[in-house]
């Protein structure tokens, strides 16, 4: 087997065996054999052959990393052959979760403010399934929690980057009274990873007077 062809059998087999995107820097640190270069020639080469019309599997790109998944016509198969349920979203859920996400890093109250209701339950829920993680503390009088999205929630809704999310307008979960709120804070254009970075967050293990729970 020449290299080449070598370089793309152990790339399939890597991809296939992974249970989470792979970066380049991870396929550098095992392919030491080959150069970045060839790495990213095999990869685009990988994906074209995983885009012929009737592959069962594609080679995704997923918050910067490489990852197999199954062609989403093919679900309802899948489906059954798991005799499971794909993971569910309540609409309180998503909306929450949409709200954090346009808008993030936010606080509890923050987030109440906009849907007009508690939301801790709901926060609670999308923290056990690893859609959103606490970043830290904000810098304010009581030093509320701070939340943003994971690395899952990029991966769930088959996204590279915060950068591909819709433009909040185009965005049908969310009810038109917190819409309309949310829009307010966050206008169409603002870039949600510079927000991440201008906000000025304390860590979350520090120890201060009244933190919250949740």
């Amino acid at each position: 087997m020449n290299p080449e062809n070598k370089l793309l059998s152990i790339l399939d087999s890597l991809l296939f065996i992974s249970d989470h995107p792979i970066h380049l820097q991870e396929f550098e640190i095992v392919l030491t054999e080959f150069s970045s270069t060839q790495i990213k020639e095999g990869l685009e080469q990988l994906e074209k052959i995983r885009a012929q019309e009737n592959s069962g599997v594609t080679l995704t790109h997923i918050d910067n990393g490489y990852q197999y998944r199954s062609p989403k016509d093919n679900a309802e198969w899948i489906i059954r052959f798991n005799k499971a349920k794909p993971q569910r979203l309540s609409r309180a859920a998503l909306e929450t979760l949409s709200i954090v996400a346009y808008r993030q890093p936010m606080t509890r109250p923050e987030v109440d403010e906009i849907r007009g209701v508690d939301s801790s339950g709901v926060l609670k829920v999308l923290l056990q399934r690893n859609l959103v993680k606490i970043l830290g503390k904000k810098d304010e009088v009581g030093h509320p929690l701070l939340y943003g999205t994971t690395k899952d929630f990029l991966s769930f809704f088959n996204l590279q980057n915060l950068s591909g999310l819709p433009p909040l307008k185009e965005y049908t979960e969310l009810g038109q009274e917190s819409l309309a709120k949310l829009a307010q804070l966050f206008p169409d254009g603002m870039d949600i990873e510079q927000n991440l970075e201008s906000e000025n967050i304390l860590p979350a293990d520090e120890q201060m007077p009244d933190q919250e729970t949740l």
